[in-house]
């Protein structure tokens, strides 16, 4: 069970790393975003997670990734208003967020494959995103 916990917080550390080269996230902030991931990752791995698990994960992915944006936002904004001709590029971390929502949500509803509410939920969240996923679910 903790291999596969490790290994899922392994697979992010691109993302993490380049949230902090862009200054969206402090090294300290970085922590504690792994030290809640972890305890999420724990959570669903249990011999039986509940649904309530998948959603409070769910949520505070989607609240990350909102803060991830405003803090992106800002610091584009900055960048503009000093004068420089810098923007900040498209990277691994634009779409992480979004990407690890769609994968908890897959998660989710492959466990609870009656629970219509959740699937409504999931492909309400593909379409506000406009993910191509929508046509797969």
């Amino acid at each position: 069970m903790a291999d596969v916990v490790q290994y899922r917080l392994e697979k992010t550390l691109i993302e993490l790393e380049d949230l902090e080269r862009k200054g969206i996230f402090s090294r300290a902030e970085l922590a504690e975003i792994v030290k809640k991931r972890r305890k999420f990752e724990y959570s669903l791995k249990r011999p039986s997670p509940l649904k309530q698990d998948y959603l409070t994960f769910i949520d505070y992915e989607k609240h990350l990734h909102q803060l991830r944006c405003l803090r992106a936002r800002s610091i584009a904004r900055e960048l503009k208003e000093s004068g420089t001709k810098k923007r900040l590029k498209k990277s691994v971390s634009d779409d992480a967020g979004i990407l690890r929502i769609l994968g908890i949500f897959r998660l989710a509803v492959m466990r609870f494959k009656g629970d219509i509410d959740l699937w409504f939920r999931y492909l309400e969240f593909c379409r506000e995103h406009g993910h191509g996923r929508m046509k797969k679910v």
